[in-house]
């Protein structure tokens, strides 16, 4: 398991893109569900945290079964949802989020609080991708001033918000936060969010060399995890001679054409392959350790004492 998901450039990319690029709204300890019936009904049925009130759940029928979906989030969800790998896939009730993978464990908005790192009330160098906070309420900055939240004041949902910390700004809603802090298994470094790479869901568009956007980012993501390189540059939204390079070995090994272009055939593929990654079964690490002059009793005491450890003479 590598130490780090992504960076924060990238979750702050994540969270932009659901924000400005799906229908949202706030479902409490939902990581981006498919707002159905089914979701509903399940959801109510546990009412965690007397939540699901008739209110709410007359709300959430409002918009349920719909096509394309709306996807249901709370606020600590909307991160660990991105980091379990959500991508608004809508063949998948989770929208492709497996539940605590990826080492990120299924926590509150104050767990997750407390398992921040530099943590600060200055927001003066607050970092793209830090998380920003109040008790039992969480976002993330993406820069700017603005930060993304999944709140059911305003626009109910997921949506871009002012961070009156730094300043009010014109045309947002916006509020306080106490602090902010670096979230775990996310690396953050110094630059800024790309205003101007396209946010495009991974599958709305044929991606091929000189592709620009978010969708780039997800491909890059994707065929770095299933170990085909992009180039020295990794998952930076820009598709060019490494990443057509990973494209087409994956497209050799999982038996397309390949032709370097990421279409449909290879988003199935890619579906595909992601799956079985998460659904394989961990391998036990196995070692080889050498020891010389050993008697043939002593051989035997070692597999008497360790019988799942294989002895054998030179």
């Amino acid at each position: 398991m590598p130490d780090y998901i992504m960076t924060g450039e990238e979750l702050a990319r994540r969270c932009v893109d659901i924000a400005e690029n799906y229908k949202t709204i706030y479902m409490y300890a939902c990581y981006g569900f498919q707002v159905t019936d089914t979701t509903i009904r399940n959801k109510a049925a546990q009412n965690l945290n007397g939540w699901y009130t008739q209110a709410n759940i007359n709300k959430l029928r409002a918009v349920a079964n719909q096509s394309p979906p709306t996807w249901g989030f709370d606020c600590v969800n909307l991160i660990k949802g991105i980091l379990w790998g959500w991508w608004g896939d809508e063949e998948q009730e989770k929208g492709g989020a497996k539940y605590a993978s990826n080492g990120i464990p299924d926590t509150n908005a104050d767990g997750m609080i407390a398992r921040c790192s530099d943590v600060s009330s200055d927001f003066t160098e607050i970092a793209i991708g830090e998380a920003v906070w109040m008790k039992g309420h969480i976002g993330v900055y993406i820069g700017q001033g603005l930060c993304v939240e999944c709140t059911p004041r305003w626009s109910d949902g997921v949506q871009v918000t002012a961070v009156w910390n730094i300043g009010k700004k014109a045309g947002y809603n916006g509020r306080y936060w106490t602090k902010h802090g670096k979230i775990p298994h996310v690396d953050y470094g110094d630059g800024e969010i790309n205003e101007d790479m396209p946010n495009y869901a991974l599958g709305r568009r044929n991606l091929k060399r000189g592709s620009v956007g978010e969708d780039v980012v997800e491909l890059q993501m994707a065929l770095i995890r299933l170990g085909f390189s992009c180039g020295d540059a990794g998952a930076d939204g820009e598709f060019g001679k490494g990443t057509e390079k990973a494209l087409i070995a994956f497209q050799t090994a999982s038996g397309l054409v390949p032709d370097g272009v990421f279409g449909a055939q290879s988003l199935a593929a890619l579906k595909a392959a992601l799956e079985r990654m998460e659904d394989a079964p961990e391998v036990e690490a196995r070692y080889t350790v050498t020891i010389r002059g050993l008697g043939a009793a002593e051989m035997e005491a070692m597999r008497q004492r360790w019988p799942d450890c294989e002895v054998t003479p030179e």
